[in-house]
């Protein structure tokens, strides 16, 4: 499997680290599966890793579709929901 072209822009910053034999040979052979070099592998995977880990703290992306029907849903009139409403009024199980 090939990849995208990677970011045109120039990349200055190096990123090391240290592996077991083991951990080393699997990464290779992942990348190599991929069809992809060491470097686009990795930094593939670490970029994802680092956005899913962010992803709910800072980052909200949505094409414009979807951020349309998602400000339709923020805007539209809040609705009633009788099961919602009993289960606030009910009390805890700790409270009795």
């Amino acid at each position: 499997m090939t990849t995208a072209p990677e970011d045109a822009s120039r990349k200055e910053a190096r990123l090391a680290v240290r592996l077991t034999a083991e951990q080393n040979a699997l990464i290779r052979d992942a990348a190599a599966a991929r069809g992809q070099t060491l470097t686009q592998f990795v930094m593939a995977a670490a970029v994802a890793r680092a956005e899913d880990t962010l992803a709910d703290r800072r980052l909200f992306r949505l094409d414009d579709a979807a951020w349309t029907t998602f400000t339709a849903i923020l805007d539209r009139p809040a609705e009633k929901i009788p099961e919602l409403t009993d289960l606030l009024h009910r009390s805890a199980p700790w409270d009795t």
